[in-house]
């Protein structure tokens, strides 16, 4: 190998340890804290509605 495909070699590691750690922080976290996000609605909704009422967690008003 040369001086310029060990700079080459350099460089895309670089590039690739930047723009792959940027794409598991914005892809991968924030998806999971979405989805995080939705199963705290999901069972919001669940302990609070009228499946709650139907299993009698919660006094029928």
């Amino acid at each position: 190998m040369s001086f310029a495909d060990n700079w080459e070699s350099f460089f895309v590691l670089i590039t690739f340890l930047t723009f792959g750690e940027a794409q598991i922080i914005g892809g991968i976290v924030l998806n999971l804290i979405a989805f995080g996000l939705f199963l705290g609605a999901i069972g919001y909704f669940t302990l609070t509605g009228k499946m709650a009422e139907m299993f009698g967690w919660k006094s029928k008003i």
